[in-house]
């Protein structure tokens, strides 16, 4: 199984979330690549696996943007997106898009697990491959402020094959809020901050995911 892992939060630092668990993937003897806002232009910059995103350039156009993405933290970066003006948002999410284009044509992953529901969930399941997304409650928090990245949000997460939520709490508010009463049983609960503990139900979600997009499930 190939998953190509997208984050919302910066991936240039070996030391990131989601290198841990390409890597935890990896020795499980599971094909990973990562995909992210990046502060290095251009791919052939980046490491082998690794699909960046520079969106400072863009981001230029609002100081305030502009310092989230350069945070590189993806809470920090989803609730500075719900201000912004939505030109601006449509040039960072058509940079986003560009991205996780080449990155679905070069990994051709089975499954896509995105980490945050955000601005890059939807761009995920545009891609056509099936996706897993992860949700915590401070991005259903952010989504809210800003109507129609509520509906973005929404529309993708509802899309999503298998919706993993962080906490019994943020499962209680998906289920009742964004996922309809979630007929289809496509949310499960279990959280990612400690890797070692979460490669397992990751993997199992990825082929949950695709099971349930063949028709299996």
């Amino acid at each position: 199984m190939r998953i190509l892992l997208i984050d919302h939060g910066r991936c240039d630092p070996p030391h990131a979330q989601v290198h841990a668990l390409r890597h935890a993937l990896e020795l499980a003897g599971i094909e990973a690549a990562v995909c992210g806002p990046s502060s290095v232009p251009g791919l052939d910059q980046q490491a082998p696996g690794m699909f960046g995103m520079h969106l400072d350039d863009v981001a230029a156009a609002s100081r305030r943007l502009l310092t989230a993405v350069r945070s590189g933290d993806a809470a920090t970066l989803l609730t500075t997106v719900a201000t912004v003006p939505a030109r601006l948002l449509g040039l960072v999410r058509e940079t986003a898009r560009q991205t996780i284009a080449e990155a679905t044509d070069a990994v051709d992953p089975d499954v896509i697990f995105v980490l945050h529901a955000g601005i890059l969930t939807d761009l995920a399941v545009e891609t056509g491959a099936p996706v897993v997304v992860h949700v915590s409650g401070d991005d259903l928090t952010a989504a809210e402020g800003r109507p129609s990245l509520r509906r973005l949000v929404a529309g993708a997460v509802g899309s999503c094959g298998v919706v993993v939520a962080a906490t019994d709490e943020t499962a209680a508010v998906l289920r009742r809020d964004w996922l309809g009463g979630d007929p289809d049983g496509r949310c499960e609960v279990w959280p990612i901050a400690d890797v070692a503990a979460a490669t397992a139900p990751l993997a199992a979600a990825c082929r949950r995911a695709v099971a349930f997009r063949q028709g299996v499930l």
